[in-house]
């Protein structure tokens, strides 16, 4: 079988589905943008994957616009471009689209539809419900017209691909509202590349290069866009002055980022160690170095997305703290597994006592580092999942 699984922002997890394709012996063509920020899979390392494996790195002209509707829908059509111009050549029989933004799955939908190639559609996130949220805050109710116009493009898109994969349940409701054939829905939840992500001592090569080794290290890893709010993460190293033992290390690019180095330098917190994205071939040592993993997310965003950050946490054998609502997927995963704790994203308070509770106690630290771990172990074996989306294609193909 020919399959492109094409993942805008690169995650490490949709490359490890895609090296076990090609290890199962089929041709693989994996697409991702190089331009959009956001962390990125082990790319370098691809020699055990197979000769059935092509990687795509697609560059668009100058940096990424994420919030400029005018340059980003240009660059948008852009990627989608040079993709097709390669799968003209590939011919695949399957496309798998995830984390790509609506104008790219537009042309690339169009594309499949005029050759007869599977589409399928892999739902991480509405994007018509966040931009209805931005819509909203900066133009009011003339922002209507503006959400109107993509919440039609989004369902409209979902309806014709001949199948969706969708990550949570919590988007069915807004499927049968759109009218989406709940027979060409497939639930299949996101997971972290286990094997990649190995257990480290504290003591370690990157602990160590950023002088941190001595310090109980409290860490966020990933990015922050709108639906997070940033400014819990500075309040929590303002709390924590006062524990000169405690050290906050976000890795993040972007708007949230330059918020905190703004926050950094307004309030003088000196215990938080901003960085940016760190290469995938760091993270065991990141996770290594942690005492404790931070997750962020706000009312608004909980039913559109389900933070992938979290399911690698709990590779990483270390105790989560989430400021979330609690229906969200990741937070019951975390909860009902006994790994962490998830405080409502507006209880700031109780979102530092849960810190400062595992801040002072390394055997429940361990425990629930434990616990995560172990779910992972059961819930993350890349062939059982491989064999969810073979059943798909099969379907879709014969």
């Amino acid at each position: 079988m020919k399959i492109v699984v094409n993942d805008h922002s690169g995650h490490a997890f949709t490359l490890q589905l895609s090296k076990q394709f090609a290890q199962s012996g089929h041709q693989v063509l994996h697409a991702y943008s190089v331009s959009f920020q956001s962390p990125k899979g082990n790319f370098e390392d691809l020699h055990h994957s197979g000769s059935g494996l092509s990687v795509l790195p697609i560059t668009i002209k100058g940096k990424f616009e994420k919030y400029s509707l005018l340059k980003r829908r240009k660059q948008e059509i852009e990627y989608a471009q040079q993709l097709i111009a390669t799968l003209k050549t590939f011919q695949p029989n399957v496309v798998v689209s995830s984390t790509t933004p609506l104008f790219v799955q537009q042309h690339l939908q169009e594309y499949c539809i005029r050759k007869g190639i599977k589409f399928v559609y892999w739902c991480q996130d509405i994007y018509s419900i966040a931009i209805q949220q931005i819509a909203k805050e900066r133009l009011g109710f003339m922002g209507f017209p503006l959400w109107y116009y993509f919440k039609k493009l989004e369902a409209g898109l979902l309806r014709k691909s001949t199948h969706v994969i969708s990550i949570t349940p919590a988007f069915n409701d807004l499927f049968q509202k759109w009218k989406i054939d709940p027979k060409r829905v497939t639930y299949i939840p996101n997971w972290a590349p286990l094997p990649e992500i190995t257990l480290k001592g504290k003591n370690n090569e990157w602990a160590n290069r950023h002088q941190v080794a001595d310090k109980i290290c409290v860490v966020y890893s990933g990015t922050l866009g709108l639906k997070h709010n940033p400014s819990i993460l500075s309040a929590a190293a303002q709390y924590f002055r006062k524990h000169k033992e405690v050290l906050f290390i976000i890795i993040s690019e972007g708007l949230g980022a330059d918020f905190l180095q703004k926050e950094k330098e307004k309030k003088q917190l000196d215990n938080l160690l901003l960085l940016p994205f760190q290469d995938f071939q760091d993270m065991s040592l990141v996770f290594g170095t942690a005492d404790i993993l931070l997750a962020i997310l706000e009312n608004d965003a909980s039913t559109y997305s389900v933070p992938s950050k979290v399911l690698a946490y709990l590779c990483a054998e270390k105790p989560i703290v989430l400021a979330m609502p609690p229906d969200n997927l990741s937070a019951a995963i975390v909860v009902d597994n006994k790994a962490g704790y998830c405080i409502a994203p507006d209880n700031v308070q109780g979102f530092f006592q849960q810190i400062e509770k595992l801040v002072a106690d390394p055997v429940l630290r361990q425990e629930m580092g434990f616990n995560g771990r172990a779910y992972a172990e059961k819930n993350f074996d890349i062939t059982h999942i491989e064999s969810r989306f073979m059943e798909v294609f099969n379907t879709i193909l014969n």
